[in-house]
């Protein structure tokens, strides 16, 4: 590769020589978009094994992934645990959190367990994860939900709030919906989303929201627009003339606005994404089995949930038992 220097004259510029470690993970990072991750975990991913675990490997004088054995794992994960900086950027320097620490080693896991099944490796090695601490999840109570509903001034901010209560869907799920999301199935009423990795999956709605949002679509959102979202900005583009998809940065501002009107405290987390937390909460607490859940908030396996909503108490427990035996 040549480049112009400030002479005009034409210098030879060498690219670093990659290394058999560098094309496994691009070979990796290349199987797992091929299998339809989403971009910006991919992206989350190439940044832990690039900019981290190879940088070790290469202080470590290991070239080939066959030198990735468990002692190695164990001195990264060592190596995490006394690390005094930022994981990007170059803010104040501050030890890795047990988080951090997890989704690292968690990331490199599923690096090296590929790597295993291509033959590339044939030791058993994995990273040891860290035991994270438990900690009491705040969500909002259904009457601070409804709050929040009755501050909004117009149906589709109240259409906003009561979606993302009553379905447990992300926020870049709602703002994707279209006509054509809404199904219909003998009695049944459905919202079909797309999720992270471009995955299908149907929502059972209520049938008084599933009539609501229909009549919503039909009479209060505007009709001479070329989008065929569901929820557009309320006023014209100054830029095209049309009524614009509404935006994630839009209903983050939406929910501080809704916030402050309806008196939500500070210590109760109020955006899109606790609205997800607290609808499963509350189905947990309702006695929603944990597969119907996963299949409805669209994940890959019940690790997350499992992690997530430990911070139900005993007497959500007992609850759960008692309901389970007056069946009997």
């Amino acid at each position: 590769m040549t480049n112009m220097t400030r002479s005009g004259r034409l210098q030879l510029v060498t690219q670093p020589k990659r290394t058999a470690l560098d094309r496994l993970v691009s070979d990796y990072l290349a199987h797992k978009q091929a299998g339809g991750l989403s971009p910006r975990t991919v992206e989350h991913y190439e940044r832990i094994l690039e900019r981290e675990f190879l940088p070790f490997l290469e202080a470590q004088g290991i070239t080939e992934a066959q030198g990735i054995t468990q002692r190695v794992l164990d001195r990264f994960s060592t190596e995490l645990q006394t690390r005094q900086r930022h994981l990007y950027g170059d803010g104040p320097e501050k030890r890795l959190s047990k988080h951090s620490q997890y989704t690292f080693l968690n990331t490199v896991g599923h690096f090296v367990k590929w790597c295993q099944a291509e033959g590339e490796i044939t030791s058993t090695a994995k990273p040891q994860l860290p035991r994270l601490p438990r900690h009491t999840l705040v969500v909002l109570s259904r009457q601070q939900i409804k709050n929040l509903e009755d501050a909004a001034t117009t149906e589709r901010d109240k259409l906003v709030v009561r979606l993302l209560a009553d379905t447990g869907m992300r926020l870049g799920e709602l703002l994707s919906l279209t006509e054509q999301s809404l199904i219909e199935q003998g009695r049944m009423r459905y919202l079909k989303v797309h999720g992270k990795g471009d995955k299908e999956r149907m929502i059972p709605l209520a049938p008084d929201l599933y009539r609501r949002l229909q009549k919503y679509i039909e009479k209060g959102r505007p009709q001479d627009t070329t989008s065929d979202r569901i929820f557009l900005t309320l006023r014209r583009s100054h830029k095209t003339g049309d009524y614009s998809p509404l935006e994630e940065r839009a209903a983050q501002e939406l929910f501080d606005v809704l916030r402050k009107k309806a008196d939500i405290p500070d210590n109760v987390p109020c955006h899109p994404h606790s609205l997800r937390h607290a609808f499963a909460t509350n189905a947990l607490r309702k006695g929603i089995g944990l597969i119907p859940l996963q299949h409805i908030l669209g994940h890959a396996n019940l690790t997350q949930i499992t992690n997530t909503y430990s911070h139900l108490t005993p007497e959500d427990d007992s609850a759960a038992l008692l309901a389970v035996l007056r069946q009997d």
